[in-house]
């Protein structure tokens, strides 16, 4: 699949981490594994009104989803050692402003609505029962897109798609069709020493914040408030990985190698594993109890030895995902960085076990700003359980965020696009209407990127998402 490169700050900015380990080695596996389906989801909470009541309870114990067959089935596979969730999320959005000028494709003009698709499918296989060792996993994972590829995203003009899980998987040309964005071993081989090793997606995985994180079907979809878009440049959204992950009682320390290569639509070629470069990181996680109220406080960064172009390139023909062509002779530079904070706290809790409640979030980075297009990274917000729907299992939250874009791009770069600072406002809420199915209306006001070719956007739409 080739794009043209204009729209690849589009496609690759996405968030990478090892996924969060928790206090105990099952939450670590757990999130290791990667299985973050509603259909996984049972928690039961004494809400403020004194009632206990199913907040985001799964799906098998009633409902349309959850007949007999249905749950006789889920049943069946669970004893043989096979846990399958999926969800079908759709995007219906439009766009008031926006890109005000003629771009090439898939770039389009703003005042626009549209409608994009996407579904998920996992397969989490208890390795023990297969013969392996105790307590590992493996992680198969499906997905597909189908409607408009991108919805607005890709009609707004800014560095961080607001509809961002409408650009996932990055199969530009095969709607409908799946791929296989994870192929994912995990092994405790101790209670404070987990490892993984396969092929791994990168959505919802670093510098993740309990408010504002995930893959964007249950919180915010701008991709600025789900993770940090620092981390964009040359970061494939499915590819070889492996690491640890090491639970304490404090937190939890981890650390991960990438390969470059993106693997959307293939498996693994061992031969040319790293071939390209390295993609390397890590992150501490410290969990605290200010005020009495839980929250977490994490520090980490990710280097890149890949060759990138120097942000002083000219307009290029178009390259291969995730990778911009330079022309001949460009200079490239080799090396990358970005550091990164970020914070949880509850300011309210409607239960201590589960944990639900409200609070506040928020993150920060640097970037080495060339090749990296950002300088810096703000984001505050609040967000959680809805104090007005916890019967229901309602959430909400609102953010804000800015992109402290790079001073050393080109005058070409500067005379097509004029980039600069970009900021926006999201605020969603997420009606739990039964126990699979959840309506979330959201709108966003952005300040685009590219204030050569674009003006400022209201974005406002709906998102149904389905889990079974």
């Amino acid at each position: 699949m080739r794009t043209n490169w204009i729209a690849l700050p589009f496609a690759l900015l996405t968030g990478i981490h090892l996924a969060s380990a928790q206090d105990s080695l099952d939450d670590a596996t757990y999130e290791l594994g990667n299985v973050d389906s509603v259909a996984f989801e049972s928690a039961t909470a004494e809400c403020d009104c004194g009632e206990t009541v199913g907040c985001g309870t799964g799906c098998d114990g009633g409902g349309w989803l959850g007949s007999t067959l249905l749950v006789d089935c889920r049943s069946h596979l669970q004893e043989s050692g096979i846990t399958f969730a999926g969800r079908v999320t759709h995007y219906a959005f439009g766009i008031d402003g926006g890109i005000n000028t003629p771009v090439p494709s898939p770039l389009g003009q703003g005042d626009t609505f549209k409608y994009t698709g996407r579904g998920e499918y996992d397969f989490l296989f208890d390795l023990e029962k297969f013969g392996g060792l105790p307590h590992g996993k493996l992680l198969i994972r499906a997905e597909h897109w189908f409607g408009e590829f991108g919805n607005v995203s890709l009609n707004s003009g800014t560095l961080t798609p607001p509809v961002f899980p409408a650009l996932l998987p990055p199969n530009v040309l095969d709607e409908g069709v799946p791929i296989i964005s994870n192929f994912l071993f995990t092994q405790p081989l101790s209670e404070r020493l987990v490892v993984f090793i396969g092929k791994s997606d990168v959505l919802g995985k670093a510098d993740q914040d309990i408010f504002a994180g995930g893959d964007g079907t249950d919180q915010f979809i701008n991709q600025a408030l789900m993770a940090n878009p620092a981390f964009l440049l040359a970061l494939p959204y499915t590819s070889f990985a492996t690491g640890v992950v090491m639970p304490r009682e404090w937190g939890s320390i981890r650390a991960f190698v990438r390969d470059p290569q993106g693997r959307t639509k293939d498996f693994f070629r061992l031969k040319d594993l790293f071939s390209k470069g390295v993609l390397a990181g890590g992150q501490v996680q410290v969990n605290t109890n200010l005020f009495n109220k839980p929250g977490e406080h994490h520090f980490g960064g990710i280097w890149k030895h890949v060759a990138l172009p120097d942000l002083e390139f000219s307009a290029t023909p178009p390259g291969q995902y995730p990778y911009p062509q330079a022309r001949p002779g460009v200079a490239r530079i080799k090396d990358s960085y970005t550091i990164y904070y970020g914070f949880d706290q509850y300011v309210k809790l409607y239960s201590n076990e589960p944990r639900r409640g409200w609070g506040l979030f928020g993150r920060a980075s640097i970037s080495d700003g060339n090749p990296t297009p950002f300088e810096y990274f703000l984001s505050a917000g609040i967000g959680g359980d809805s104090p007005f729907g916890c019967q229901r299992g309602d959430t909400f939250g609102i953010g804000w965020y800015y992109n402290g874009v790079s001073s050393e791009f080109g005058p070409v770069p500067q005379a097509i696009f004029g980039p600069q600072d970009g900021t926006g406002v999201e605020l969603y809420y997420n009606f739990q209407v039964t126990r699979c199915i959840n309506v979330t209306p959201d709108i966003q006001y952005i300040k685009p990127a590219a204030s050569a070719i674009a003006d400022d956007a209201f974005v406002y739409g709906l998102r149904i998402n389905t889990a079974f």
